[in-house]
């Protein structure tokens, strides 16, 4: 698969590539005490515009064709009249191009769409919240007057009854435990159902009804078993002139690619299958697009695949007539070998295949069922060593090569016979027929696409040689060259010298490029066509996370050790910071419980986590200038990281990201050059302690000749010569090509592991892949029966409400007791009145303004009644917001761990360089049930207010951030002095949680909250001092890295539009405004000053539910 060109019709506009500067922080005022001072237009409101699908493209007019030039045979002067007439072939090539959505978002078809998946989806089908990717179901199959439907069997159609059924789907749930959750599944789904009848147990036996099942599955249409076939292979004879000696490896257990392709069109997410790839573009402005990359059916190899199988040639010779829509099966593969458990030497390595046509977004839910288990690799068996020393003579002295060359040749003869099936090789030339779930027939062709390992797999894949001169996969790049990244002379080898694999040049280089003499199977097998390099896919988890920073987290490790004195441990305080430091999201930053520096038993999301926290952490610790290069150094990569994650890439982030790796290259060599070179690093004492253990170990097996330096700590040096660096030069073009990185990760592979290990806790452990295989069928069968039988039910998310908080009235707090508990806590000076002025201010339509009224007199709030003088407090608030993938997600705040969220900048801090977003800490969340009464009130009715009680942050004076700096932005609590340093919030202001990380470097200062007290704005523990500033954590997710640097397709704001084609269309907050208000619309225009009229009169806030019926009633105390 190579990359190809843009198809872009030639009247189309082109994209824009220039970049918005990321917002600068501004100069905020200060107070005395020289803190910020918040503006006092603060802030304006935020206004999330929902998600949503295109208009389906089946739907689209003649209107909506898009049709570049025709083909004529010549061109004829219009001042020439003809001589004859000629009969002219018009060749048109349309383009259908859908409408622009509220995005700016719209996409191009090459030809009109038989399907269209996209149309089908609901609002929370696009959401990252949802518990099942499948809810939407497929429309119903067409059927002709001609002939009825035929009846479907029942869903137990497989035992005697439904009792036996249920019973039986509940023990291949694959569940290994039987916790107090399964106790409860088993009771509600099963003995609780109304179909479940105790007498039809009777005689029941579970081994009798499962291999009732396994029978029924292996004489099935679509044959889910397993099979098992010999791997032989040919072990090296060791002497010259005799003929390799043939092995048989047993074991190993295999399904039919072709069927499982069928399969994968048939299942129930078939209905999500996009059969005809498109472009997707952004439309900047009237003038100018800018492609999209996301998925992989909109992906340039999808569409050059597309264009090839529409040609001539490709149908077989007993159906040359074919009509039959043809459509390309995107292949993607994984694979990686997993331990089955903690302790012992179980493993498995199986290999996983799911469709490109589905979403990634399915792809990426375990639960959808689409990650589809072909094979499983076996190992050499534990004989295979005294088979090859009964006749290899040097078998001892190369026991390390021949065993890699052994490994090598299973790896590909598995391969081999799986893509060796003529079935397969048939359809991959001329396709085959399937009748898809929409009831059409069309002619599927296989193609593969990617293949997601790790490294040592690429090797084997490649067929190269592991640590060879060119350890490149994809170029053949020599390894001295590998530490000048992102330089010109890195890009020319990774665009000139491309790997090969056919040619009398690849016999006769096989050493100067790192070759091995193995057949690769892909290549003999597909033809010589077929480059497997191509497939090869960057790997983030491992060669990012586990591989370049991890190596370098490692060797700021060992610079810290150096660094430290006896008196100052900088280890021991680099530990503490990450303990320190809050847990953020739904595991998007977990707890450093133990020492980060150690690195004991750490997955890929933990140094993930390292990253995105490091910055605050190693601050400050290593002397200048030291400390300002590890800062940007962490900076870019921390920056890079992010735009490699992106889950929507524009040609904009792409050509960001471009700039970043150069970027990186330069700093990671600097950093080589001067910080590494200034400090004298030796190993770990715990990694010199592992090496005296592992050189004891080896002592037995042979002679040792330890030295008298065996026991001291040994020198590191900084290396830049790894192929993992290398690969980060790959990204740009293989998004490109491929889409964005979430599509073809390892980690789905990681998390289909979960599976495999789940079922093994209940094998017997006595030849496991073989029950893993049986069992993984049945848990496939009544996985599919059930979602066909009925629709999954969803829990109600309200994903179109701008927030949540429970219905709850269960903590009431009695105003005037809660002020009089604590009266001197700072926190609650002035807090009823500040209280009914945001109510009332909220009322009357009054565009937010920190709750400065002025003109609010106390008959004015004496006007607010609260009903009982009572509020109630809850203990979490959901905030749903719209990603910048164009997604709904949403954000848990809560007072005791996850406070903080962030606001927009006021509407008139527009100013140059102004920061884009206000801080606040979360102390309470609130509702009450309030009433206006007074002459001026046009309704009595009373109606329930939420609102938040915040501790306001600011910007940091004279700070400037962002990325020409390398710097976060930093905020900190504004004084208590400041008369609003605390006060009520709208929740329909939020625009999300965002993750603070307390300044290290500047320590703790009591200035901030003068009170030593119990305090509610204080949350660490700590009631004496606060942090003197925060950081605001840009890298914690995707999401937050966008809305700084303003990127996000998602993010669009109330006002602007993308396109003059933009549709008009409510937003999250109408929504809500419409679904929750109260019944006053327009109350008191007249109290309003002429300012004021002239503003914006939103009311959004008011979104308490009023009953009418419900007036003043003299039996309540109200304030």
């Amino acid at each position: 698969m190579q990359h190809i060109e843009h198809d872009i019709p030639a009247d189309f506009p082109s994209p824009a590539l220039n970049p918005p500067s990321p917002p600068e922080n501004p100069d905020p005022p200060t107070t005395t005490s020289g803190r910020p001072r918040r503006r006092y237009r603060l802030p304006r409101r935020f206004v999330d515009f929902l998600p949503e699908a295109l208009l389906p493209a089946s739907q689209l007019d003649s209107s909506q064709l898009v049709s570049s030039q025709p083909d004529s045979p010549g061109d004829q002067s219009p001042s020439t009249p003809p001589s004859h007439i000629r009969h002219v072939n018009l060749v048109l090539h349309d383009h259908i191009k859908t409408a622009t959505n509220s995005f700016g978002l719209w996409w191009l078809y090459s030809s009109r769409p038989s399907a269209d998946p996209d149309g089908q989806l609901m609002l929370e089908d696009l959401s990252n919240q949802q518990n099942s990717h499948s809810t939407c179901l497929p429309p119903p199959l067409p059927t002709s007057s001609s002939s009825s439907p035929k009846p479907s069997k029942p869903s137990h159609w497989l035992f005697p009854n439904k009792t036996m059924h249920m019973v039986m789907s509940w023990l291949n749930n694959g569940t290994p435990s039987k916790s107090e959750g399964e106790a409860n599944t088993l009771v509600r789904d099963c003995l609780l159902s109304p179909d479940f009848r105790a007498e039809d147990l009777v005689g029941f036996d579970a081994r009798r009804e499962n291999h009732r099942l396994d029978q029924a599955l292996n004489d099935s249409d679509l044959w889910r078993q397993f099979k098992e076939s010999p791997i032989v292979i040919s072990v090296p004879s060791g002497k010259s002139g005799d003929p390799p000696v043939d092995f048989t490896v047993p074991g190993f257990l295999h399904r039919n690619l072709k069927s499982v392709i069928e399969e994968a069109f048939k299942d129930p997410n078939a209905h999500l299958l996009h059969y005809s790839p498109f472009k997707v573009f952004r439309a900047m402005n009237p003038d100018s697009s800018e492609r999209v990359y996301r998925e992989i059916y909109s992906s340039d190899v999808f569409l050059e695949e597309h264009e090839c199988i529409q040609g001539p040639g490709n149908l077989p010779d007993d159906d040359l007539g074919c009509r039959r829509e043809r459509v390309v099966a995107a292949l993607m593969f994984s694979s990686d070998a997993t331990h089955l458990a903690d302790f012992g030497n179980a493993k498995a390595w199986p290999i996983y295949m799911m469709l490109g046509n589905l979403s990634k977004y399915v792809c990426s839910t375990p639960s959808s069922g689409a990650l589809h288990h072909l094979a499983y690799i076996p190992s050499l068996p534990d004989y295979f060593d005294e088979f090859v020393a009964g006749f290899h003579p040097s078998w001892r002295s190369q026991y390390p090569h021949i065993k890699a060359h052994c490994r090598r040749e299973l790896f590909h003869n598995v391969w081999r016979e799986i893509l060796s099936d003529p079935e397969f090789l048939h359809a991959y030339q001329y396709g085959f027929v399937i009748k898809c779930i929409d009831g059409m027939e069309r002619r599927i062709y296989p193609r593969i696409f990617t293949y997601s390992a790790d490294y040592p797999e690429k090797v084997l894949l490649a067929t190269i040689r592991d640590k060879g001169l060119c350890p490149c996969p994809h170029c053949l790049i020599p390894k001295t060259a590998i530490q000048d990244l992102g330089t010109t002379e890195d890009q020319n080898i990774q665009t000139t010298r491309i790997r090969t694999y056919h040619g009398a040049a690849v016999d006769e280089s096989l050493r100067e490029f790192s070759g091995v003499p193995t057949l690769n199977a892909f290549v003999d097998c597909l033809g010589s066509q077929f480059n497997p390099s191509s497939m090869l896919t960057v790997d983030l988890l491992h060669e990012i996370e586990l591989g370049v920073w991890k190596s370098l987290f490692t060797h700021l490790v060992w610079i810290l050790h150096a660094a430290s004195t006896s008196s100052e441990p900088l280890v021991v305080c680099l530990d503490e910071r990450y303990r320190r430091i809050d847990t953020f999201g739904d595991g998007g930053i977990r707890r450093f419980s133990s020492n980060s520096s150690e690195m004991k038993k750490m997955a890929a999301r933990d140094f993930e986590d390292l990253l995105q926290c490091a910055i605050p952490c190693f601050e400050g610790l290593l002397p200048e200038p030291h400390n300002s290069n590890v800062m940007k150094l962490l900076y870019c990569l921390a920056e890079w990281h992010a735009l490699a994650k992106l889950r929507m890439h524009t040609d904009t982030t792409l050509k960001i990201l471009g700039e970043l790796t150069q970027e990186f290259g330069v700093l990671i060599r600097q950093f080589r050059d001067s910080t590494c070179v200034a400090f004298s690093t030796v190993e770990l004492p715990r990694e010199t302690a592992a090496r005296q253990r592992h050189d004891a170990a080896n002592q037995s097996s042979r002679p040792s000749t330890a030295t008298a330096t065996s026991g001291q700590r040994r020198s590191k040096a900084f290396t830049l010569a790894t192929v993992k660096l290398h690969f980060m030069g790959d990204y740009v073009d293989q998004i490109r090509c491929f889409g964005s990185t979430d599509s073809y990760s390892t980690q789905l592979g990681e998390q289909a592991h979960s599976t495999i290990k789940s079922l093994y806790g209940l094998t017997n452990k006595k030849n496991p892949m073989h029950q893993i295989g049986a069992k993984y069928s049945r848990n496939c069968h009544f996985r599919d029966t059930e979602r066909k039988e009925t629709q999954e039910t969803r829990r109600a998310d309200h994903t179109n409400k701008h927030h949540v908080i429970a219905p709850y009235n269960d903590c009431p707090i009695n105003l005037f007791a809660f002020v009089r508990e604590n009266s001197k806590d700072p926190a609650k000076r002035n807090f009823i009145s500040k209280l009914k002025d945001h109510l009332l201010g909220r009322i009357l339509g009054r565009e937010f303004d920190a709750d400065m009224h002025d003109d609010f007199t106390e008959d004015d709030r004496n006007s607010i009644r609260i009903r009982n003088n009572t509020i109630f407090r809850h203990k979490t608030i959901r905030i749903n917001y719209t990603t910048y993938d164009v997604r709904c997600d949403c954000s848990i705040l809560n007072p005791r761990n996850r406070r903080y969220c962030m606001v927009a900048a006021p509407e008139s801090n527009f100013e140059v360089n102004s920061h884009p977003f206000w801080y606040a800490a979360v102390l309470g969340i609130f509702h009450a049930e309030v009433q206006h009464t007074g002459p001026r009130s046009l309704n009595l009715g009373w109606r329930k207010l939420e609102f938040l009680w915040v501790r306001w942050l600011g910007v940091e004076p004279d700070y400037v951030s962002g990325h020409n700096v390398a710097r976060l932005p930093k905020i900190g609590f504004v004084p208590d002095s400041d008369k609003f340093a605390f006060s009520f919030l709208d929740p329909s202001h939020v625009i999300r949680g965002c993750h603070l990380i307390p300044t290290f470097s500047g320590g703790r200062t009591k200035t901030l909250l003068n009170y030593e007290g119990p305090t509610e704005a204080r949350f660490d523990g700590d009631m004496s001092e606060d942090w003197l500033n925060y950081y605001v954590n840009i890298f914690v997710d995707r999401d937050m890295v966008m809305r700084y640097l303003g990127l996000g397709i998602g993010h669009r704001e109330e006002g602007t539009t993308s396109s003059s084609q933009v549709h008009v269309r409510e937003s999250r907050q109408e929504v809500d405004h419409e679904m929750e208000r109260g019944v006053i619309e327009d109350e008191e225009e007249e109290y309003l000053s002429d300012k004021e009229k002239g503003g914006d009169h939103d009311d959004h806030g008011d979104r308490g539910s009023v009953d009418d019926s419900e007036d003043e009633d003299d039996d309540y105390d109200t304030l």
